[in-house]
């Protein structure tokens, strides 16, 4: 007798946001095992992933209820947290045996507090913020969470991303997280300078890239300053999340004199960038703004004429 086979349950995921990041996690998962619910305030977003194979809910209540595995990948702590306890949220319909993943750059606090939520309905959690800018090729995930909660999401965070590392408890990977913005923000805001400080003193910076070989941005030099992926855009993610070191370092005592500076100048900047500007360059407007420089025009120093 011929045997009947059996379909093998589906893993689902439910992907609450999908704006860029979120959409790129969809875009990894259309060739796997899993099947996708998909979540966003924006209707666009949402039309935007059902064409990517992922089934639309209702609110973030709807897709926990019908997905094993919950990826939250939002702006920052007060959409996770509103996320997590609104009415229809996601805290309301969790259950034994789900997992919540939030790929989100937050607090550390607010990560530790989902934990425990999702403790208390005997679920688990692990936060996973997600990186594309490390030296490294690829996109890689910061994990925490306990060792059990850390098993359970280790196959679908392999999806997710390039390469993870399980940094330890909760809150320890978005420290670790916000410590790499840090340098990001930090180093674009030095460079910013050195081009601001070349140009008004007479010298094209473009040497510092054409003779040195200095991996100073394209769009510092060219005053480019057009938001470079859909989102908050850099400018306004490195403004948040040295913001959230900010925050981090006042509660445990941490000295951050270079950190508070460069948080200064990026929300100067924030106040005074235009609708389309969007990339964190646009802070070299700000190092113009001090040397009252926005619209010189470059010239070259005497010695290159």
């Amino acid at each position: 007798m011929r045997s009947v086979g059996v379909r093998r349950h589906m893993p689902t995921v439910g992907v609450v946001g999908v704006g860029y990041i979120g959409k790129r996690f969809l875009d990894r998962l259309a060739d796997t095992e899993y099947d996708t619910v998909a979540y966003d305030v924006d209707e666009s977003q949402v039309a935007a992933a059902t064409e990517r194979g992922a089934t639309a809910a209702d609110s973030p209540a709807d897709l926990t209820r019908r997905s094993e595995f919950v990826v939250l990948a939002l702006p920052g702590t007060p959409e996770v947290e509103a996320v997590m306890e609104s009415d229809d949220g996601v805290l309301g319909a969790l259950s034994t045996g789900q997992t919540v993943v939030d790929a989100t750059t937050t607090r550390p606090d607010t990560s530790r507090d989902c934990e425990r939520w999702c403790e208390s309905r005997d679920a688990a959690f692990v936060e996973a913020p997600i990186t594309r800018a490390a030296p490294r090729d690829g996109a890689h995930m910061m994990v925490g969470g306990t060792e059990a909660a850390y098993e359970s999401a280790r196959d679908l965070i392999a999806v997710l991303s390039d390469d993870h590392l399980h940094v330890g408890a909760a809150g320890t990977a978005t420290v670790l997280k916000l410590a790499l913005q840090m340098r990001y923000a930090g180093r674009n805001a030095l460079d910013a300078e050195i081009v601001e400080f070349t140009r008004d003193n007479g010298v094209d910076p473009a040497h510092l890239r054409d003779f040195f070989g200095m991996d100073v941005s394209e769009r510092l030099l060219d005053r480019e300053f057009a938001q470079g992926i859909e989102g908050l855009g850099g400018l306004a993610i490195w403004h948040k999340d040295i913001g959230y070191a900010r925050d981090v370092a006042r509660e445990t005592g941490t000295a951050l004199p270079i950190n508070a500076a460069v948080h200064e100048a990026y929300k100067a900047t924030v106040r005074r960038a235009g609708p389309e500007e969007g990339h964190a360059a646009t802070l070299l407007r700000y190092w113009e703004l001090l040397n009252d420089a926005t619209e010189r025009a470059f010239q070259p120093a005497n010695d290159e004429q």
